[in-house]
């Protein structure tokens, strides 16, 4: 049952970072940036707000090897 429950945690936890990737794909350059500038502010230190910066810094950094300096 352990087993079963860890598979399910993890295939949830794999689509909602999915999704959160796709919607910061989509996301407008002011908004992101804000949401980056948030993020140095804050520091955040719960696992779900560090994850969250994390794909918002890679989604910066992605845009940023575009020629897109937003972040």
């Amino acid at each position: 049952m352990k087993f079963f429950t860890y598979i399910l945690f993890t295939l949830t936890t794999l689509a909602l970072l999915t999704a959160c990737e796709g919607k910061m794909q989509k996301m407008a350059n002011q908004e992101l940036a804000e949401k980056q500038a948030e993020c140095v502010r804050s520091n955040p230190t719960s696992p779900g707000r560090v994850t969250a910066c994390e794909n918002i810094r890679e989604e910066c950094e992605a845009r940023r090897k575009k020629g897109n300096y937003t972040c």
